[in-house]
């Protein structure tokens, strides 16, 4: 008897468990779940990557959108092409626009206590030749590009920063570029029995000769030329 139960123990540690077999109806049932979630993870990815490229057609878009609602500066817009910190001001008018070829625009920055005015020339305008008697004038230029010339002497650019000192008595004239704006400070000098002689327009033939603002090099900055004179670079 105890031989017996030895053998059955002992066949019972040689003898391997069965492992389980899956039925084909189990293996069916866990198929199409596991299918399911990657069709479900595809879908998701898809969705996402729809929003993506839809979100970045729209920011497409808006920056297309943006870029051709931009419209050009209307080029005889005085406010629009200022090129002073100072307003334009208003449009001369009256007898003295009869001695300027163009639009000039005044604005009176002193009204009391001596005379401050910043002026602004559009393209191409410039003042007849002119004499101031006993006061003279000072000029200082705070945007644009142009020209002063006495009488006899070479035409002077204009360019911002530039300070000049019209002495009395002299013949002169000054404007803006053919191509550029001008803007600058007038400030007479007040004396007793001062007073301004406006003589014949300049020659379109002498005018026209002049180089414009772009074949001059000018740079119409204002802090580019204060720069300029400041660490002795032209």
């Amino acid at each position: 008897m105890l031989l017996n139960i030895q053998k059955i123990f002992a066949n019972a540690e040689e003898t391997k468990p069965a492992e389980p077999t899956e039925t084909p109806e189990a293996a069916e049932q866990e198929t199409p779940a596991e299918e399911t979630e990657v069709a479900a993870e595809s879908e998701t990815a898809t969705e996402n990557g729809d929003a993506a490229d839809s979100g970045q057609e729209e920011a497409d878009g808006d920056a297309g959108e943006a870029v051709t609602e931009e419209e050009p500066v209307d080029e005889h817009d005085a406010e629009a092409n200022n090129p002073s910190i100072f307003p334009v001001g208003e449009p001369m008018t009256g007898d003295f626009a009869k001695f300027f070829s163009g639009k000039t625009y005044l604005n009176q920055l002193v009204p009391r206590g001596g005379a401050v005015i910043n002026m602004t020339f559009e393209p191409g305008c410039r003042s007849n030749w002119h004499i101031h008697h006993n006061g003279g004038q000072v000029l200082l230029v705070t945007g644009g590009a142009g020209w002063y010339q006495e009488e006899g002497k070479e035409p002077r650019p204009l360019r911002p920063g530039d300070i000049v000192r019209v002495p009395a008595e002299i013949k002169h004239w000054h404007g803006a570029a053919k191509d550029s704006w001008l803007s600058h400070l007038l400030v007479p000098i007040a004396v007793p029995g001062a007073s301004n002689a406006f003589l014949e327009a300049v020659e379109d033939k002498d005018y026209d000769a002049l180089p414009s603002a772009k074949e001059d090099g000018a740079d119409d900055s204002l802090m580019s030329h204060l720069g300029a004179k400041l660490f002795g670079k032209s």
